[in-house]
């Protein structure tokens, strides 16, 4: 059965991040109120309000033009809607404004990735290895992921076996508790779980965490009580 999950690009770089790293023009060259909507717009998106968000990025982009931040919004919500064909072409038009826009380029490969086309997803993620390398760990967990959830045990463990305990992300924590996860272990998946909470920060591990509610491993929470 195919498997639908949630574009987890539009929160991978804060909007300063995406200024510094991969926006042609940066927050500073834009409206204060731009910037405060396109903000607002981003977090509506994480908690799942899509037309809050939807009017926000309408909202910003009449006070200011479209961007590649905006267009992003508007291509998360479609995939979130399962509107892929919608949802790359806003990616594309993403990528027109600024050719390399992180967030943009990684929901291309979540499109596959949601589809259940693990091929295909990972060579898109493959690429993205290539082009950039602010977000490795993301993408390397996503790869090991088109490998587990394909249950391609031998391929997935070997890429677990090259993932470092000390790092700046939680990828160990989090692949670990994937591969528990898949083998039926839930006790020792959450005990990686709470581990990853004790080390690192919420804006560090939402982008792994995400995708274990999408895959029905864990039950998301409702927003207020998390």
């Amino acid at each position: 059965m195919t498997r639908l999950y949630r574009p987890l690009a539009l929160v991978v770089l804060s909007l300063a991040a995406a200024g510094t790293v991969a926006f042609a023009q940066t927050p500073k060259d834009m409206p204060p109120d731009y910037i405060k909507t396109v903000q607002g717009a981003m977090r509506s998106f994480s908690a799942r309000d899509f037309k809050t968000a939807l009017a926000l990025v309408d909202k910003s982009e009449a006070i200011y033009q479209p961007t590649a931040m905006t267009v992003n919004v508007r291509a998360a919500i479609a995939i979130e809607d399962k509107k892929f064909d919608q949802g790359k072409d806003y990616c594309l038009k993403a990528l027109q404004l600024d050719p390399k826009f992180f967030p943009a380029l990684f929901n291309l490969a979540e499109i596959p990735f949601m589809q259940g086309k693990y091929a295909e997803a990972r060579l898109a993620y493959e690429k993205l290895l290539d082009d950039d390398e602010s977000s490795v760990d993301l993408i390397k967990f996503r790869l090991y992921l088109t490998y587990l959830l394909e249950k391609n045990d031998e391929v997935a463990k070997q890429h677990l076996d090259k993932i470092p305990l000390l790092n700046d992300t939680p990828i160990y924590f989090y692949a670990y508790a994937a591969w528990e996860f898949a083998h039926g272990d839930e006790k020792k998946a959450q005990g990686y779980l709470n581990s990853a909470e004790t080390v690192f920060p919420k804006t560090k591990r939402g982008n792994f965490l995400d995708v274990f509610y999408d895959i029905g491993w864990l039950k998301r929470p409702v927003e207020g009580d998390q």
